[in-house]
C-alpha cells in the first residue's frame, strides 16, 4: 500500500498505560511502513506517555503535535495529511489482525466508500460488553442508524473529512457521531476486521451511565450541544 494513500492521527493525553500497546499493534499492520505518517497530537500529557511514544519513534514516522480535546487533537493532526484517506484512532486501543487496516483501505477504494470502520471487541469483556458491542456492530453493518463510526477506528476519505468540516470542537462527547453520521449511507461500511477497546469507562461511570450518554449522543441533537466536557474529566 503506498504512503500517500493513508495518514493516521491519534489524539492522547496521559495514555502511559495503553498507548505503548496501541503502536505496537500499528508497528505489525500489513499496509503501515517506516514512512507512513503518523501524528499524534498531544493534550499536555503529565505522565509518561511521551517517552513510550519515543520508544517507537524508530519503527514508526511519529509526529507529536499540539492536541486538546479529542475533537481539537482529531483536527489537528488531520491539518497536516496530504493523503487520500486519513484513520483516526483512540490511543487505548488495539488493532486486531495484522491486515485490519488494509482490508478497511481495500474496501473503502473498491467501493468508492468515504467512511470505514471496524467491529469492536474488547479484551477482559464482561457479558455487558460484549452484548454492546455486538449490538453496535449490527447496528453497523445493517446502517440501521445511517452512517456513523466510532472514535476508536474512523477511516475517512480526506476529502469527505474535509468537505464535511472535520470534527466539531465544540463537542467533547460525540463529535465522532457528529460527523461520521453525516456521511451517506451508501458511502459506508463496516469491514470485516476488528479493534480491542477496554472498558474503562463503562467502569468508571458504570454501564448505566455510559450506555445512557451514548444513547443520548445518537438521539439528541440538544444533547450533543451541550459539550458534555466532563466526560473527558478521567483523562483531561
Amino acid at each position: 500500500m503506498r504512503t500517500e494513500m493513508l495518514t493516521i492521527v491519534i489524539p492522547a493525553r496521559n495514555e502511559e498505560g495503553y498507548i505503548g500497546k496501541m503502536l505496537e499493534s500499528l508497528t505489525r499492520q500489513t499496509c503501515v511502513n517506516p514512512q507512513t505518517p503518523v501524528f499524534i497530537a498531544d493534550a499536555g500529557s503529565t505522565d509518561r506517555t511521551l517517552d513510550v511514544i519515543g520508544r517507537y519513534s524508530d519503527h514508526l514516522n511519529i509526529q507529536v503535535v499540539p492536541g486538546g480535546l479529542p475533537p481539537v487533537g482529531r483536527n489537528q493532526g488531520a491539518r497536516y495529511a496530504c493523503s487520500r484517506y486519513v484513520l483516526f484512532l483512540d490511543a487505548d486501543i488495539e488493532l486486531g489482525e495484522p491486515d485490519t487496516i488494509e482490508k478497511s483501505l481495500q474496501l473503502a477504494e473498491k467501493r468508492r466508500l468515504d467512511l470505514v470502520t471496524t467491529y469492536i471487541r474488547c479484551r477482559n469483556a464482561r457479558w455487558l460488553d460484549r452484548l454492546l458491542w455486538a449490538a453496535h456492530g449490527l447496528a453497523s453493518r445493517t446502517r440501521l442508524f445511517g452512517a456513523f463510526g466510532a472514535g476508536m477506528f474512523i477511516l475517512m476519505r480526506n476529502e469527505a473529512y474535509r468537505r464535511l468540516g472535520g470534527f466539531n470542537e465544540q463537542i467533547a462527547l460525540g463529535e465522532d457521531w457528529d460527523l461520521t453520521h453525516r456521511v451517506a449511507p451508501r458511502k459506508f461500511r463496516i469491514s470485516n476486521t476488528y479493534v480491542y477497546t477496554t472498558n474503562r469507562r463503562f467502569l468508571k461511570q458504570g454501564y448505566l451511565k455510559t450506555f445512557g450518554q451514548y444513547l443520548m449522543v445518537a438521539f439528541s441533537k440538544k444533547y450533543r450541544d451541550r459539550g458534555n466536557f466532563s466526560y473527558f474529566d478521567m483523562e483531561y
